[in-house]
């Protein structure tokens, strides 16, 4: 996808308005193996609040949890919260051109007590004109997770019992069958299986409605 990309967006500056710096960064789930991927374009004069926004409503928001950067280790956090004895840290509010180049390799977390970490690199760079800060260039496919039960497409998954079984997906049916049997019919463990590496975590249930990145 990295050289597709290169080829594929690497189009004549638009007349629709002045060029300006465009960093390319590919995100990843921390954690290898994994199928989560995302390519985007960023403005290098954007904030890493600007991304920081981007990462809570396409993979990640679900209860306003603090976030952080870690870049040539310095943290960036959303929210200044001493209490979380991170003395050193820096507001994001700072542009991406002044913290990272071409080749940078970077962290970042939201959550911090069910966090998801993510890694972010900084594959390429382009002078193009971009209305909006940041767009999405790729993700990947959704993966397809099979119901433990009948092996049909998962639309549930069981976070309670993740951690003592193989494969805590579930169909519609066998998922209603599993509350029954194991939760005296209490589903409240139960989340929605989404395209996201925090997927079964906290109380996360897909993207923002009507997210601009995914029209």
């Amino acid at each position: 996808m990295t050289k597709h990309l290169a080829r594929c967006v690497e189009q004549p500056t638009s007349n629709k308005g002045k060029p300006v710096r465009l960093l390319h960064l590919r995100i990843e789930d921390a954690y290898k193996p994994s199928p989560f991927w995302m390519d985007i374009e960023i403005k290098a004069s954007a904030s890493l609040h600007v991304l920081d926004d981007f990462l809570r409503d396409i993979w990640l928001e679900c209860c306003g949890h603090l976030s952080l950067f870690k870049i040539d280790g310095v943290i960036y956090e959303a929210v200044i919260d001493r209490s979380w004895g991170l003395d050193d840290s820096k507001s994001m509010e700072v542009a991406l051109d002044k913290v990272v180049q071409v080749g940078s390799s970077f962290a970042y977390e939201y959550d911090y007590g069910s966090t998801t970490e993510l890694r972010l690199r900084v594959l390429g760079e382009r002078n193009a004109y971009l209305k909006k800060n940041l767009r999405l260039l790729a993700r990947n496919e959704p993966p397809e997770w099979r119901c433990t039960v009948c092996g049909q497409p998962a639309t549930q998954i069981d976070t309670e019992c993740a951690y003592e079984m193989d494969n805590p997906f579930f169909c519609d049916l066998h998922a209603q069958e599993h509350v029954e049997q194991r939760h005296d019919g209490d589903d409240y463990m139960f989340l929605p299986v989404v395209n996201s590496p925090r997927m079964g975590t906290c109380g996360y249930t897909g993207p923002a409605d009507e997210s601009p990145y995914l029209a």
